[in-house]
């Protein structure tokens, strides 16, 4: 089975249905929640993975305000059921940067692609936020095993050391840095991605999500 980023093959609009959960140290309106697909025939399709919620107390957006980048780092396990300890069956992990640029007053969304999407106000950035992954990670036909999908979202401000990164993917290596097939997590690892996820004491937030067996 693949594993790692590379799992993330699309970003698409809508998925309803999903069941949600979340720990309890999280802001009460804010929800990571991953869909179970199957198609017309039963077979299991690619799980949907969507956060909401994110920036609807203020905490994040003053952070944004006074300069600190926000990370999104997003995480999918497939387990597998076994009678004594459960098995890791496969994993795929993202990450998306949130920055506000001050004198135009716009907020940019590194995530996926080639280009960072631009939002003139919160409202049409915590719209995009919304916008579910699908991500490419099922457990292999047959067998009669049955497995479930954690999800884990941990946002978190970065330190202003750490808006050197941000700015020199914004100056022109983001083409380099982020895949074609959309391999965020893979390409923060290969070099920026350890100072980004440092904590400086600002504000963060984890958010998981289990969906029930299922075969």
């Amino acid at each position: 089975m693949r594993r790692g980023a590379g799992l993330l093959v699309a970003v698409l609009v809508g998925g309803a249905g999903l069941g949600l959960a979340q720990t309890p140290d999280t802001a009460r309106a804010a929800r990571l929640a991953v869909e179970l697909r199957r198609d017309s025939a039963g077979s299991l399709l690619p799980p949907r993975i969507r956060a909401t919620g994110l920036l609807a107390d203020g905490v994040f957006e003053g952070a944004l305000r006074n300069g600190f980048p926000v990370r999104l780092g997003f995480r999918l396990e497939l387990w597998q059921n076994r009678f004594l300890v459960d098995r890791l069956a496969g994993e795929a992990a993202w990450d998306a940067v949130i920055v506000l640029d001050p004198v135009a007053g716009v907020y940019q969304l590194v995530r996926g692609g080639e280009t960072v999407e631009s939002f003139r106000d919160l409202a049409s950035l915590a719209a995009a936020l919304v916008i579910p992954y699908t991500v490419d990670l099922r457990p292999p036909s047959g067998g009669g095993s049955t497995f479930y999908y954690i999800a884990s979202l941990r946002v978190e401000s970065l330190s202003v050391s750490d808006l050197e990164d941000v700015e020199r993917w914004l100056r022109g290596d983001l083409g380099r840095a982020i895949t074609r097939s959309g391999d965020v997590g893979s390409a923060f690892s290969r070099g920026a991605r350890l100072a980004l996820i440092r904590l400086s004491g600002l504000p963060h937030r984890s958010l998981e999500a289990r969906t029930p067996s299922f075969r």
